[in-house]
Protein backbone atom coordinates (compact mmCIF):
# COMPACT_ATOMS: atom_id res chain seq x y z
CA UNK A 1 0.00 0.00 0.00
CA UNK A 2 1.20 3.57 -0.94
CA UNK A 3 0.13 6.86 -1.77
CA UNK A 4 -1.03 6.19 -4.96
CA UNK A 5 -3.75 3.42 -3.17
CA UNK A 6 -4.80 6.08 -0.71
CA UNK A 7 -7.57 8.53 -0.52
CA UNK A 8 -7.29 11.51 1.80
CA UNK A 9 -10.58 11.71 3.66
CA UNK A 10 -12.52 14.74 5.49
CA UNK A 11 -15.43 13.96 7.23
CA UNK A 12 -17.74 16.55 7.21
CA UNK A 13 -20.87 17.49 8.47
CA UNK A 14 -22.64 19.58 11.85
CA UNK A 15 -21.75 18.78 15.78
CA UNK A 16 -23.24 15.56 16.68
CA UNK A 17 -23.13 13.77 13.88
CA UNK A 18 -20.25 11.35 14.72
CA UNK A 19 -17.42 12.55 12.99
CA UNK A 20 -14.91 12.54 15.72
CA UNK A 21 -16.27 9.18 16.67
CA UNK A 22 -15.80 7.45 13.40
CA UNK A 23 -12.18 8.96 12.87
CA UNK A 24 -11.60 7.63 16.40
CA UNK A 25 -12.75 4.17 15.24
CA UNK A 26 -10.52 4.52 12.44
CA UNK A 27 -7.50 5.51 14.16
CA UNK A 28 -8.19 2.21 16.61
CA UNK A 29 -8.83 -0.26 13.50
CA UNK A 30 -5.98 1.73 11.68
CA UNK A 31 -3.41 0.92 15.27
CA UNK A 32 -4.36 -3.02 15.25
CA UNK A 33 -3.04 -3.21 11.72
CA UNK A 34 0.29 -1.85 12.95
CA UNK A 35 -0.23 1.92 12.12
CA UNK A 36 1.21 4.43 14.65
CA UNK A 37 -1.59 7.00 14.71
CA UNK A 38 -1.00 10.49 15.30
CA UNK A 39 -4.55 12.54 16.62
CA UNK A 40 -4.39 16.09 16.57
CA UNK A 41 -6.63 18.76 17.42
CA UNK A 42 -7.03 21.79 15.68
CA UNK A 43 -7.93 24.75 18.43
CA UNK A 44 -8.56 28.53 17.04
CA UNK A 45 -5.37 30.36 18.32
CA UNK A 46 -3.20 27.68 19.71
CA UNK A 47 -0.15 25.48 18.58
CA UNK A 48 -0.03 24.47 15.02
CA UNK A 49 0.20 21.69 12.69
CA UNK A 50 4.08 21.84 12.59
CA UNK A 51 4.39 22.38 16.73
CA UNK A 52 2.54 19.48 17.54
CA UNK A 53 4.21 17.21 15.24
CA UNK A 54 7.52 17.98 17.11
CA UNK A 55 5.70 17.83 20.25
CA UNK A 56 4.73 14.35 19.47
CA UNK A 57 8.13 13.61 17.95
CA UNK A 58 9.91 14.98 20.81
CA UNK A 59 7.36 12.24 22.85
CA UNK A 60 8.18 9.36 20.99
CA UNK A 61 12.24 9.88 21.04
CA UNK A 62 12.01 10.63 24.98
CA UNK A 63 9.79 7.28 25.03
CA UNK A 64 12.47 5.19 22.95
CA UNK A 65 9.73 4.33 20.11
CA UNK A 66 11.50 2.42 17.76
CA UNK A 67 10.26 4.19 14.44
CA UNK A 68 10.49 8.15 15.90
CA UNK A 69 13.81 7.27 17.41
CA UNK A 70 15.19 5.90 13.88
CA UNK A 71 13.56 9.01 11.89
CA UNK A 72 14.58 11.25 14.36
CA UNK A 73 17.03 12.81 11.72
CA UNK A 74 13.85 13.49 9.38
CA UNK A 75 12.21 15.47 12.37
CA UNK A 76 15.63 17.38 12.92
CA UNK A 77 15.23 18.87 9.87
CA UNK A 78 12.17 20.26 10.38
CA UNK A 79 12.96 21.87 13.87
CA UNK A 80 15.87 24.05 14.23
CA UNK A 81 17.18 22.51 17.71
CA UNK A 82 17.80 18.57 18.09
CA UNK A 83 14.83 16.90 19.69
CA UNK A 84 17.03 13.89 20.96
CA UNK A 85 19.73 16.07 22.81
CA UNK A 86 19.68 15.28 26.79
CA UNK A 87 17.86 17.92 29.00
CA UNK A 88 15.79 19.39 26.10
CA UNK A 89 12.30 20.28 27.45
CA UNK A 90 9.11 19.10 25.45
CA UNK A 91 8.26 22.60 25.49
CA UNK A 92 11.70 24.33 23.81
CA UNK A 93 11.32 21.42 21.32
CA UNK A 94 7.96 22.13 19.97
CA UNK A 95 7.92 26.15 20.55
CA UNK A 96 10.49 26.35 18.07
CA UNK A 97 10.03 25.36 14.49
CA UNK A 98 12.25 26.33 11.39
CA UNK A 99 13.69 30.34 11.79
CA UNK A 100 11.03 31.51 9.44
CA UNK A 101 8.29 29.33 11.38
CA UNK A 102 6.80 28.38 7.55
CA UNK A 103 8.90 24.62 6.88
CA UNK A 104 9.68 22.97 3.34
CA UNK A 105 5.94 21.30 2.54
CA UNK A 106 8.61 18.90 0.80
CA UNK A 107 10.61 18.44 4.32
CA UNK A 108 7.73 17.84 6.24
CA UNK A 109 6.35 14.91 3.75
CA UNK A 110 9.92 13.76 4.23
CA UNK A 111 9.96 12.98 7.82
CA UNK A 112 6.29 11.65 7.64
CA UNK A 113 7.24 9.32 4.87
CA UNK A 114 10.46 8.33 6.97
CA UNK A 115 8.41 7.52 9.92
CA UNK A 116 5.80 5.42 8.17
CA UNK A 117 8.68 3.63 6.21
CA UNK A 118 10.11 3.10 10.27
CA UNK A 119 7.06 1.95 11.46
CA UNK A 120 6.43 -1.22 8.48
CA UNK A 121 10.37 -2.22 9.04
CA UNK A 122 9.15 -2.85 12.63
CA UNK A 123 5.47 -4.08 11.26
CA UNK A 124 4.63 -5.16 7.42
CA UNK A 125 1.50 -3.63 6.88
CA UNK A 126 1.43 -0.75 8.96
CA UNK A 127 2.30 2.60 8.11
CA UNK A 128 1.36 6.28 9.66
CA UNK A 129 -2.19 7.42 9.76
CA UNK A 130 -2.39 11.27 10.77
CA UNK A 131 -5.78 12.39 11.78
CA UNK A 132 -6.92 16.35 12.66
CA UNK A 133 -9.94 17.18 14.38
CA UNK A 134 -12.22 20.16 13.94
CA UNK A 135 -9.94 21.41 10.81
CA UNK A 136 -12.40 24.44 10.61
CA UNK A 137 -10.29 25.86 13.51
CA UNK A 138 -7.15 25.32 12.08
CA UNK A 139 -4.78 28.35 10.65
CA UNK A 140 -5.12 29.01 7.20
CA UNK A 141 -1.39 28.52 7.22
CA UNK A 142 -1.79 25.27 8.61
CA UNK A 143 -4.05 24.10 6.23
CA UNK A 144 -2.28 25.33 2.87
CA UNK A 145 0.48 23.47 4.92
CA UNK A 146 -1.20 20.09 5.52
CA UNK A 147 -2.65 20.29 1.58
CA UNK A 148 0.68 20.96 0.44
CA UNK A 149 2.55 18.05 2.39
CA UNK A 150 0.18 15.61 1.59
CA UNK A 151 0.50 16.54 -2.71
CA UNK A 152 4.57 16.44 -1.98
CA UNK A 153 3.90 12.79 -0.42
CA UNK A 154 1.91 11.52 -3.24
CA UNK A 155 4.28 13.29 -5.54
CA UNK A 156 7.58 12.30 -3.93
CA UNK A 157 7.33 9.58 -1.99
CA UNK A 158 4.24 7.34 -4.03
CA UNK A 159 5.03 3.88 -1.88
CA UNK A 160 4.87 5.69 1.87
CA UNK A 161 2.06 4.55 3.69
CA UNK A 162 1.01 7.88 5.16
CA UNK A 163 -2.78 7.94 5.29
CA UNK A 164 -4.51 10.99 6.12
CA UNK A 165 -8.19 11.70 7.85
CA UNK A 166 -9.95 14.92 9.23
CA UNK A 167 -13.22 16.08 10.40
CA UNK A 168 -14.95 19.44 10.39
CA UNK A 169 -18.11 21.26 9.93
CA UNK A 170 -19.54 21.63 7.00
CA UNK A 171 -18.10 24.69 5.96
CA UNK A 172 -14.60 23.60 6.69
CA UNK A 173 -14.47 23.32 1.91
CA UNK A 174 -14.78 26.58 1.95
CA UNK A 175 -11.73 27.23 4.97
CA UNK A 176 -9.83 25.50 3.20
CA UNK A 177 -10.21 27.37 -0.29
CA UNK A 178 -9.94 30.92 1.74
CA UNK A 179 -6.57 29.19 3.10
CA UNK A 180 -5.88 29.25 -1.11
CA UNK A 181 -6.08 25.38 -1.12
CA UNK A 182 -6.38 24.54 -4.91
CA UNK A 183 -9.36 22.28 -5.42
CA UNK A 184 -9.77 21.06 -2.36
CA UNK A 185 -12.95 18.51 -3.62
CA UNK A 186 -9.92 16.82 -5.31
CA UNK A 187 -6.85 16.56 -2.99
CA UNK A 188 -9.48 14.86 -0.24
CA UNK A 189 -12.34 13.15 0.09
CA UNK A 190 -15.20 15.06 1.56
CA UNK A 191 -17.61 13.19 2.94
CA UNK A 192 -21.03 14.62 4.39
CA UNK A 193 -22.25 13.04 7.28
CA UNK A 194 -25.89 13.66 7.42
CA UNK A 195 -27.56 15.42 10.66
CA UNK A 196 -30.26 12.91 11.19
CA UNK A 197 -30.05 9.28 10.43
CA UNK A 198 -33.24 7.48 9.10
CA UNK A 199 -35.82 6.50 11.40
CA UNK A 200 -35.20 2.66 10.74
CA UNK A 201 -31.36 2.95 11.55
CA UNK A 202 -31.83 5.57 14.51
CA UNK A 203 -34.36 2.96 15.85
CA UNK A 204 -31.81 0.00 15.36
CA UNK A 205 -29.31 2.25 17.46
CA UNK A 206 -31.68 2.32 19.72
CA UNK A 207 -32.61 -0.92 20.13
CA UNK A 208 -29.95 -3.56 18.80
CA UNK A 209 -27.15 -2.61 21.57
CA UNK A 210 -30.08 -3.55 24.62
CA UNK A 211 -30.83 -6.53 23.01
CA UNK A 212 -27.02 -7.58 22.96
CA UNK A 213 -26.98 -7.02 26.98
CA UNK A 214 -30.04 -9.11 27.06
CA UNK A 215 -32.40 -5.85 27.62
CA UNK A 216 -35.35 -5.46 25.47
CA UNK A 217 -37.45 -1.70 24.51
CA UNK A 218 -41.07 -1.28 24.56
CA UNK A 219 -41.48 -0.60 21.03
CA UNK A 220 -43.45 2.38 21.77
CA UNK A 221 -40.61 3.83 24.18
CA UNK A 222 -38.27 3.28 21.40
CA UNK A 223 -40.53 5.07 18.90
CA UNK A 224 -41.40 7.53 20.73
CA UNK A 225 -37.34 8.14 21.85
CA UNK A 226 -36.31 8.49 18.15
CA UNK A 227 -38.91 10.85 17.17
CA UNK A 228 -38.33 13.26 20.08
CA UNK A 229 -34.37 13.05 19.00
CA UNK A 230 -35.21 14.33 15.52
CA UNK A 231 -32.50 11.32 14.27
CA UNK A 232 -29.77 13.57 15.34
CA UNK A 233 -27.09 10.81 16.21
CA UNK A 234 -25.89 12.74 19.21
CA UNK A 235 -29.19 12.67 20.76
CA UNK A 236 -30.69 9.49 20.09
CA UNK A 237 -27.68 8.15 22.13
CA UNK A 238 -28.07 11.19 24.68
CA UNK A 239 -31.74 10.19 25.27
CA UNK A 240 -31.60 6.30 24.79
CA UNK A 241 -28.33 6.55 27.91
CA UNK A 242 -31.24 8.58 29.78
CA UNK A 243 -34.20 6.13 29.35
CA UNK A 244 -31.37 3.36 30.21
CA UNK A 245 -30.32 4.75 33.62
CA UNK A 246 -34.34 5.43 34.37
CA UNK A 247 -35.29 2.23 33.69
CA UNK A 248 -36.14 -0.17 36.48
CA UNK A 249 -35.82 -3.45 34.76
CA UNK A 250 -35.19 -6.47 34.52
CA UNK A 251 -34.78 -6.52 31.08
CA UNK A 252 -37.28 -4.21 29.51
CA UNK A 253 -37.04 -0.54 29.09
CA UNK A 254 -40.99 0.64 29.30
CA UNK A 255 -42.72 3.88 28.18
CA UNK A 256 -42.92 5.36 31.55
CA UNK A 257 -39.42 4.76 31.93
CA UNK A 258 -38.54 5.93 28.63
CA UNK A 259 -40.47 9.58 28.99
CA UNK A 260 -38.63 10.09 32.56
CA UNK A 261 -35.35 9.85 31.09
CA UNK A 262 -36.37 11.84 27.84
CA UNK A 263 -37.87 14.66 30.50
CA UNK A 264 -33.94 14.76 32.61
CA UNK A 265 -32.08 14.53 29.31
CA UNK A 266 -34.38 17.41 27.83
CA UNK A 267 -33.79 19.38 31.39
CA UNK A 268 -29.74 18.52 30.94
CA UNK A 269 -29.71 19.71 27.31
CA UNK A 270 -31.43 22.73 27.89
CA UNK A 271 -29.12 23.37 31.23
CA UNK A 272 -26.03 22.64 29.98
CA UNK A 273 -25.89 22.86 26.21
CA UNK A 274 -28.27 24.77 24.57
CA UNK A 275 -29.11 27.59 27.46
CA UNK A 276 -25.33 28.67 27.54
CA UNK A 277 -25.11 28.50 23.75
CA UNK A 278 -28.61 30.54 23.49
CA UNK A 279 -26.98 33.21 25.92
CA UNK A 280 -23.94 33.85 24.48
CA UNK A 281 -25.90 34.57 21.17
CA UNK A 282 -25.83 38.09 19.79
CA UNK A 283 -28.99 39.58 19.62
CA UNK A 284 -29.47 39.49 15.69
CA UNK A 285 -28.40 36.26 15.45
CA UNK A 286 -31.09 35.03 18.42
CA UNK A 287 -33.53 36.70 15.56
CA UNK A 288 -32.14 34.91 12.86
CA UNK A 289 -32.37 31.39 14.71
CA UNK A 290 -35.83 31.91 16.11
CA UNK A 291 -36.93 32.85 12.04
CA UNK A 292 -35.38 29.57 10.69
CA UNK A 293 -37.15 27.89 13.65
CA UNK A 294 -40.83 29.32 13.08
CA UNK A 295 -40.12 28.01 9.35
CA UNK A 296 -39.48 24.45 11.26
CA UNK A 297 -35.82 24.48 11.19
CA UNK A 298 -35.05 24.20 7.03
CA UNK A 299 -35.71 26.78 4.81
CA UNK A 300 -34.36 29.17 2.08
CA UNK A 301 -32.32 31.99 2.87
CA UNK A 302 -35.04 34.23 1.05
CA UNK A 303 -37.86 32.84 2.98
CA UNK A 304 -36.13 33.63 6.47
CA UNK A 305 -34.85 37.24 4.93
CA UNK A 306 -38.65 37.57 4.07
CA UNK A 307 -39.85 36.11 7.44
CA UNK A 308 -37.52 39.17 9.13
CA UNK A 309 -38.26 41.86 6.31
CA UNK A 310 -35.39 42.18 5.30
CA UNK A 311 -32.98 40.88 2.21
CA UNK A 312 -30.84 38.30 1.83
CA UNK A 313 -27.60 40.32 1.54
CA UNK A 314 -28.30 42.59 4.73
CA UNK A 315 -28.60 38.96 6.63
CA UNK A 316 -25.40 37.55 4.87
CA UNK A 317 -22.72 38.22 7.98
CA UNK A 318 -25.73 37.16 10.56
CA UNK A 319 -25.81 34.22 8.75
CA UNK A 320 -22.09 33.25 7.89
CA UNK A 321 -21.39 34.07 11.61
CA UNK A 322 -23.64 31.11 12.42
CA UNK A 323 -22.53 29.11 10.21
CA UNK A 324 -19.05 29.64 11.43
CA UNK A 325 -20.17 28.95 14.74
CA UNK A 326 -21.73 25.56 13.69
CA UNK A 327 -25.11 26.44 14.58
CA UNK A 328 -26.45 26.57 10.59
CA UNK A 329 -25.17 24.36 8.14
CA UNK A 330 -25.97 24.66 4.17
CA UNK A 331 -27.52 21.90 2.13
CA UNK A 332 -26.75 23.55 -0.92
CA UNK A 333 -26.81 27.00 -2.57
CA UNK A 334 -29.60 29.27 -0.81
CA UNK A 335 -30.99 26.43 1.61
CA UNK A 336 -29.97 26.34 5.14
CA UNK A 337 -30.94 24.21 7.88
CA UNK A 338 -30.44 24.11 11.80
CA UNK A 339 -27.40 21.81 12.80
CA UNK A 340 -28.88 20.73 16.13
CA UNK A 341 -32.33 20.47 15.22
CA UNK A 342 -34.01 20.85 18.98
CA UNK A 343 -32.37 23.96 19.02
CA UNK A 344 -35.22 25.22 17.05
CA UNK A 345 -37.59 24.24 19.62
CA UNK A 346 -35.94 25.44 22.33
CA UNK A 347 -35.30 28.86 20.43
CA UNK A 348 -39.46 29.16 19.82
CA UNK A 349 -39.63 28.52 23.82
CA UNK A 350 -37.38 31.27 24.56
CA UNK A 351 -36.98 33.96 22.15
CA UNK A 352 -39.98 35.76 22.79
CA UNK A 353 -38.79 36.36 26.32
CA UNK A 354 -35.22 37.61 24.84
CA UNK A 355 -36.48 39.98 22.89
CA UNK A 356 -37.83 41.89 25.82
CA UNK A 357 -34.98 42.42 27.26
CA UNK A 358 -33.15 43.02 24.22
CA UNK A 359 -31.69 46.34 23.23
CA UNK A 360 -32.29 46.25 19.81
CA UNK A 361 -35.89 46.07 18.12
CA UNK A 362 -36.23 42.55 17.17
CA UNK A 363 -39.39 41.04 15.29
CA UNK A 364 -42.17 39.21 17.19
CA UNK A 365 -42.85 35.32 16.16
CA UNK A 366 -45.86 36.13 15.02
CA UNK A 367 -45.04 39.19 12.92
CA UNK A 368 -42.23 36.75 11.64
CA UNK A 369 -45.10 34.10 10.73
CA UNK A 370 -47.03 36.59 9.48
CA UNK A 371 -44.55 37.91 7.03
CA UNK A 372 -43.74 34.48 5.57
CA UNK A 373 -46.96 33.34 5.57
CA UNK A 374 -46.34 30.14 7.60
CA UNK A 375 -47.99 29.23 10.80
CA UNK A 376 -44.86 27.53 12.00
CA UNK A 377 -44.24 23.70 12.54
CA UNK A 378 -41.59 23.04 15.64
CA UNK A 379 -43.19 22.92 19.04
CA UNK A 380 -41.29 24.02 22.08
CA UNK A 381 -39.43 21.69 24.29
CA UNK A 382 -41.62 19.63 26.73
CA UNK A 383 -41.15 20.73 30.28
CA UNK A 384 -38.60 18.78 32.47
Amino acid sequence: MGRTRTQDVILVGPRGVGKTVAVSVYGEQARGSGFEVINLQAVSGRTGLVSSLLERAASGIARHSGPWTRAKQAFDRIASISLGVAGVSLGIATQRETPTGHPDPGTLAEALAALADEVRSDTPGGGLLLTIDEMQEAAGSDLALLAATLHRLTVDHRNAAVLFAGTGLPHTPDVLRLARVTHPDRLFLLEELPVALAPEDALFAVVEPARRLGVRWDPRAATELVAASNGHPAHVQMFAHAAWLAAVGPGLIGLTESRAGLAQAHDDLARRTLGPRWRAMPERQMEYIAALASLGGTSTTSSVARALGRTVQELSQVRDALMREGDLYSLHRGHIALAVPIFGSYALAEYEHARKDATAELIGLDQMRLNAGSTGRSQPLPPA
